[in-house]
């Protein structure tokens, strides 16, 4: 999908997500630079050097960066840790933003929503990353060879009912659920974690089910969920049944892959 885009810049956190969009910046020969997340993208230094290092504490630098080069559009891509406010030493800038949003920064979507806001003012044009990746947004329905069972699709119908409730207080995007009852809820630690931490609380050797949902009244310009290869991986590890994910809302990166790792280990990968 060709996008009309003066200068872009990639504000990269941690994960494939900036890289495919690097990539496909790269494809259609868009003019752009690399805003990397002090302390994240160890995968992209693989492949790129990134323009800029941007510390979460001085926004205010990044943001003369980035209108210093011209840059006319901003896309947020990729998992960012949250930084810990007693070690922040802001800048102008990152102390105002902090001061006006004090009160109501309640989780990591209001802080997003907000810092969108605020670039917005600044003159950048917010972008979503499926404006380079549509492709990669899960489709509805089943995707691979192997299906949800009837009592999978019970705790699926009711995991998204608590996903969603969940998100409404911008607390995670993800759970796993078993038998009716939710095992972990996906919080600071991040998804990996969650997955991990699902093993020891499984009981017995089946039934568990991964859910990505978006939260409700999310901007899907901002942090939109995403899994990959790796989250396939970690469900077969820890011996869940598959997955469920909001369609036309969840990006899954490498799709082809992802899909034929679930038929190879007897796992389902539904769309709702």
């Amino acid at each position: 999908m060709e996008i009309k885009i003066r200068k872009l810049g990639i504000i990269a956190g941690d994960g494939d997500l900036p890289i495919q969009i690097i990539n496909e910046c790269k494809k259609q020969k868009k003019d752009f630079v690399v805003i990397l997340i002090n302390g994240h993208g160890t995968e992209i230094s693989k492949s790129y050097n990134p323009d800029y290092i941007m510390n979460l504490s001085k926004i205010g630098k990044a943001i003369k960066f980035a209108k210093t080069n011209n840059i006319t559009d901003l896309v947020m891509a990729g998992r960012i840790k949250r930084p810990s406010l007693k070690d922040m030493l802001p800048d102008i800038w990152t102390a105002r933003f902090l001061a006006k949003y004090a009160g109501r920064i309640k989780g990591d979507n209001n802080v997003l929503t907000n810092l969108a806001k605020e670039l917005e003012k600044e003159g950048f044009n917010i972008l979503a990353p499926e404006k380079f990746i549509l492709k990669s947004l899960c489709p509805k329905g089943i995707l691979g060879n192997n299906s949800p069972t009837i009592e999978n699709k019970k705790d699926i119908e009711l995991g998204f009912k608590i996903a969603k409730n969940i998100g409404k207080n911008d607390i995670g995007q993800s759970l796993i659920i078993q038998n009716g009852f939710v095992l972990t809820v996906e919080a600071a630690e991040g998804t990996d974690a969650m997955i991990a931490r699902s093993k020891i609380l499984k009981i017995g050797d089946s039934g568990a089910i991964f859910i990505k949902v978006i939260k409700p009244g999310q901007d899907e310009r901002l942090d939109r969920p995403v899994i990959g290869i790796n989250t396939i991986k970690s469900i077969h590890e820890v011996g869940l049944d598959g997955m469920a994910l909001e369609a036309n809302s969840v990006f899954i990166l490498n799709l082809d892959e992802v899909i034929n790792y679930a038929n190879s280990n007897n796992l389902f990968i539904i769309g709702i």
